[in-house]
């Protein structure tokens, strides 16, 4: 920004203004966005268990949810199989 003399140097050094303000607040609006997609309940958990764990933590969810579906399964084959047994 040079020393502005005219009156088409002014309105042009606004409207260059003007554009960096638009272009500060879009970036700044898509930080925002980011920070609250990072602070939701399931995306902090996911970072805490590849934190703890390693690892991306869509594997890992993969895998815990795999885990947790065959215990599951054991468990209420168990259940249904000692139903059975009692009758």
């Amino acid at each position: 920004m040079g020393k502005i003399t005219t009156l088409d140097e002014l309105r042009e050094e606004i409207r260059t203004l003007e554009h960096q303000n638009y272009v500060n607040e879009q970036h700044m609006r898509m930080r925002v966005s980011q920070i609250a997609e990072r602070f939701k309940p399931s995306n902090i958990l996911k970072n805490l268990w590849a934190h703890f764990f390693g690892g991306p933590a869509d594997v890992k969810t993969s895998l815990f949810k795999m885990a947790a579906g065959i215990a599951t399964s054991v468990i209420v084959k168990k259940f249904f199989r000692k139903g059975k047994t009692l009758n």
